[in-house]
């Protein structure tokens, strides 16, 4: 009796340890088996402490995958303001605009910009005794006071300073310009691409000096400032000499103490964000943001980044908790895909079915006819509405700024800085034309002779071996001969128009060349042969018959080439030093249209009027490609009216 007594009382205690129990292993399971897709974008300044969120919450939770990229802080608010990802990462507080528009910012962690020189610099002992203050910062890259470093020493030493910005827009060159009073769009210097690019070329420049991350500034291994870079201390006290305690910058951890306790200024130390629009909602993006506000913060110190305190992490999860009437980020558009597909399929089914009214063979033939006509016409009808709808869409959208400025304005101002409502397009359009007409002048001469001796000239061989070679070099990304460009010409002659035009000749080359092969290919064989007999030479033969016939068409390659050269992006973008001024020699750098819009296309919510600016400059563009398409039509007209 005893023994049954304790049977029932050991179940007992089991049923009830298991009834406790149930709950939060029910619970831990739910949260264990959670899956979906979270994807993030943004600042550099964030992204190595995002990746290690990443990977930790991806080895915890294998149903959840988690994209994480960087391209700047203002191109992750134009992606979370635009539906297309679940989180920006932010480096800078949040512009009212946005707010405005739901944007919601978790604060995640804290870093530090600092200012960076190159480890070669002639002057370092003397720079790493005196520091920099924030005053000395505004002579350098605002009001340009301090052009050489014996200006910035107090000594007569002619040394040119090179400075450095962003060309991004980004929350770095906005913390670092607060620093001493000042927005990013006022900085001066050659504006180089994201923060790896600035490390880069101050590496690369003894005379450089700019501005980076924590993050990027100290090697992720060794915690020490990278090789080739030092990091400029900052007088605290602003007396022009540096004190032992105001020296902290020999490892991350150092830095990353004294910008915990406050002994490092901020700005330039500031808070990171997780930005959502509205509250996230998905069971994913949620659990993701919970666990960096929990358990993820263990991960910021060991990467260098101050975690954020308990008061800070419970505010985000309280509003995780209450999201409120947070309206859906994405809009489904499956349904309107599904549509037009069963209607196109609709439209197919349609046509057999038309035909079987048909009584008699001439009357199906008749109506295969006109559909085949009218779906033609409405394949070319639709692709002149595409190019009709994205010129008044352009239009719309460039017509804010129209009306705050005249257009006269607009095209021949030359200042740029759209925190003060300034936007002049001159320095833009000269340097696109620029770099363009030095693309072609060095491009046109090279692949037309080169066109000749593959043509006229050369063994069956010798083409066999390069036509594959040209093909190659055409399918290349344009990206390819940006990193060839920032390897090998701008170490020689830095972020210049003679880089950029070079770069963007070599880009061109390979598709001149096939072209001009296949025009003088064409060439009838038997004119060559006629010539020949009456005594012409193979260079008499091919400049008074191949070149005369092939008029036409090389004009018409050159314009290819010219309006390949016109919308080129990324590779001038990458070398062109995006200086907002009209170059007045090679060695000076410039900045183009594309350029412009792939820079700061990212910000263009966050201030008035940059969405209408950026706008009009992708309106600028198409017009000069069709000005010129429209020119070389005529001209070719007249050509070819004139050789008849």
């Amino acid at each position: 009796m005893l023994r049954r007594l304790k049977t029932a009382l050991a179940l007992g205690v089991l049923l009830l340890l298991s009834t406790v129990s149930c709950p939060g292993a029910e619970k831990q399971r739910k949260v264990k088996d959670i899956s979906g897709q979270v994807s993030v974008s943004g600042a550099f300044a964030l992204f190595p402490l995002a990746v290690e969120w990443k990977e930790a919450f991806e080895a915890a939770h294998p149903g959840v995958r988690i994209d994480v990229s960087a391209g700047g802080a203002g191109k992750g608010m134009t992606d979370i303001l635009n539906g297309m990802t679940d989180f920006a990462m932010l480096s800078r507080e949040l512009h009212e605009e946005e707010e405005q528009r739901g944007a919601i910012a978790f604060t995640v962690g804290r870093d530090a910009v600092i200012p960076v020189i190159s480890a070669a610099n002639p002057f370092r002992e003397e720079l790493l005794r005196r520091g920099i203050t924030a005053d000395d910062a505004r002579k350098i890259w605002i009001t340009r006071e301090f052009r050489t470093w014996g200006d910035l020493l107090g000594t007569r030493d002619r040394t040119p300073i090179h400075p450095y910005t962003r060309s991004d827009a980004c929350g770095a060159a906005q913390t670092f310009a607060a620093w001493f009073d000042s927005k990013q769009d006022q900085l001066g210097g050659t504006a180089v691409f994201g923060d790896p690019g600035i490390a880069s070329a101050v590496k690369d420049d003894r005379l450089g000096i700019g501005f980076n991350n924590l993050a990027y500034a100290f090697d992720a291994a060794t915690h020490a400032i990278q090789d080739g870079l030092l990091a400029f201390p900052i007088d605290l006290d602003a007396d022009g000499a540096l004190a032992p305690d105001e020296y902290f910058y020999d490892t991350k951890e150092g830095l990353t103490a004294a910008s915990e306790q406050d002994l490092f200024p901020s700005p330039p130390a500031r808070k990171l964000y997780l930005v959502s629009k509205g509250v996230p909602t998905e069971p994913a993006a949620k659990a993701f943001l919970r666990y960096i506000l929990r358990e993820g913060q263990d991960l910021n110190e060991p990467n260098g980044y101050v975690r954020i305190t308990d008061d800070i992490a419970r505010d985000g999860l309280f509003i995780l908790r209450h999201p409120g009437k947070a309206s859906a980020r994405r809009r489904d558009r499956t349904g309107t895909i599904i549509g037009i597909v069963l209607g196109l399929a609709a439209l197919l089914l349609l046509i057999p079915l038309g035909e079987r009214r048909k009584k008699n063979l001439a009357g199906k033939r008749i109506y295969r006819q006109r559909i085949s006509e009218g779906i033609m016409f409405a394949l070319t009808a639709a692709s002149l509405l595409v190019l009709i709808g994205i010129l008044v869409l352009l239009v719309v959208k460039s017509l804010p700024i129209l009306q705050q400025q005249s257009l006269l304005d607009v095209l021949t101002g030359t200042e740029w800085m759209p925190s003060q409502g300034k936007f002049g397009f001159a320095p833009f359009i000269g340097g696109t034309i620029l770099v363009t007409l030095g693309a072609l002048v060095l491009a046109v001469p090279v692949s037309l002779f080169t066109a000749i001796f593959l043509t006229e000239y050369a063994r069956s061989s010798v083409r066999r071996l390069v036509y594959p070679a040209l093909d190659i070099l055409a399918a290349l990304p344009s990206v390819i001969y940006g990193v060839w460009g920032v390897l090998f010409l701008v170490p020689k002659w830095g972020y210049s128009l003679q880089s950029g035009s070079l770069v963007l000749a070599v880009m061109i080359l390979p598709l001149l060349i096939s072209l001009l092969v296949e025009i003088f290919s064409s060439i009838s064989k038997e004119l060559r042969e006629a010539s020949l007999a009456l005594g012409a030479t193979t260079w008499q033969t091919t400049r008074k018959v191949v070149l005369r016939k092939s008029i036409p068409g090389i004009f018409a390659s050159v314009v290819l080439a010219l309006s390949k050269c016109v919308g080129e992006t990324i590779a001038v973008m990458m070398i062109c030093g995006s200086v907002a001024s009209i170059p007045g020699k090679l060695s000076d750098g410039f900045y183009t249209l594309p350029a412009l819009i792939g820079n700061n296309y990212g910000e263009m919510a966050s201030i008035p009027l940059y969405e209408s600016a950026i706008m009009f400059a992708a309106l600028l563009l198409a017009v000069i490609v069709l000005l010129f398409n429209v020119l070389s039509r005529i001209i070719l007209y007249r050509i070819q009216k004139n050789m008849a």
